[in-house]
């Protein structure tokens, strides 16, 4: 039978609702705790990624890489006839589950957790997180918040658990969807290129701001304004300029901007357009790498 160990990075918290999986991860593990298999892979989650402080994957990272639908055969089959294992069970099953069903399959995940075993087998640790009960046990977490690194952990987190016998549960059944897509593991894919678009600005052209900047946003909003430049909350047909904290992001901003032909630049870009129209761009400081005043 086996354990099929997960772990998936996400864009947040809402599983059932807008957010989505950016990376999955799955590790193979013999009835003995052995290592068989791993498989990880990005995901495009077709939407802004969330907390990139977080999980530290750009929105060019994951350009080429596939969807969750694409890949759900490829994950299934990692699934199947095993026992699936996770920390925090609750988070990665119902991420998963929600997943499955938005691409037309009826698989709910269960399993077990080391989270909640951890009761059990690590009476003295300092606390519940992925990195305190391997600190138990002298497992070093290499990287947290990347889905294999994790997945390892915790795999070798379940082999020391398995010492001493842990519970039944049941794995889950094979499904017969199609297992062909491709691994974009983090900095083995090709990663989107970024050319900036020349576009030249006059008084009155608008400009929408997304993601979350090196610089304050007021800050770039006020230098627009100080140039003629019209902030918009929104993208319209009417919109000259998209400034995104990440050209490559999914958001919807920048969806809507591709879907219009609108320019979407980097904010090193804006700041180059800025310096054109002789507008001093925010000054960078060694805290933050930007200069709030000007």
């Amino acid at each position: 039978m086996g354990y099929a160990v997960v772990d998936v990075e996400t864009t947040g918290f809402a599983a059932r609702g807008s957010d989505r999986v950016v990376e999955v991860a799955v590790v193979g593990l013999d009835d003995a705790g052995r290592v068989t298999d791993e498989w990880c892979t990005l995901l495009n989650p077709g939407r802004d990624l969330g907390p990139q402080h977080v999980h530290r994957i750009r929105a060019a990272d994951v350009w080429h890489a596939p969807t969750f639908a694409q890949a759900a055969g490829a994950v299934a089959a990692r699934l199947a006839d095993r026992v699936v294992v996770a920390h925090n069970l609750s988070f990665d099953a119902r991420f998963l589950t929600a997943e499955f069903a938005r691409a037309g399959v009826d698989l709910p995940v269960t399993g077990l957790c080391t989270m909640r075993l951890a009761d059990r087998y690590l009476p003295d640790r300092a606390g519940r997180s992925l990195a305190a009960c391997c600190a138990a046990i002298g497992v070093v977490l290499g990287s947290a918040h990347s889905a294999l690194h994790d997945a390892r952990a915790t795999a070798r987190l379940f082999a020391h658990y398995l010492g001493f016998g842990v519970p039944a549960a049941e794995p889950v059944p094979r499904l017969p969807l199609a297992d062909d897509v491709v691994e974009v593991r983090r900095g083995t894919g090709v990663p989107a290129s970024h050319r900036p678009e020349l576009v030249t600005l006059v008084r009155g052209d608008r400009v929408v701001f997304t993601g979350r900047m090196h610089a304050p946003r007021e800050e770039w909003v006020d230098r627009a304004a100080s140039v003629g430049l019209v902030n918009q909350g929104h993208v319209t047909r009417a919109t000259r300029l998209v400034v995104a904290a990440d050209p490559f992001t999914l958001s919807s901003k920048a969806r809507r901007a591709r879907a219009y032909r609108v320019p979407i630049v980097s904010e090193e870009d804006f700041a180059g357009m800025l310096d054109s129209l002789g507008v001093a761009a925010p000054a960078k400081d060694h805290r933050t790498g930007w200069r709030r005043g000007y």
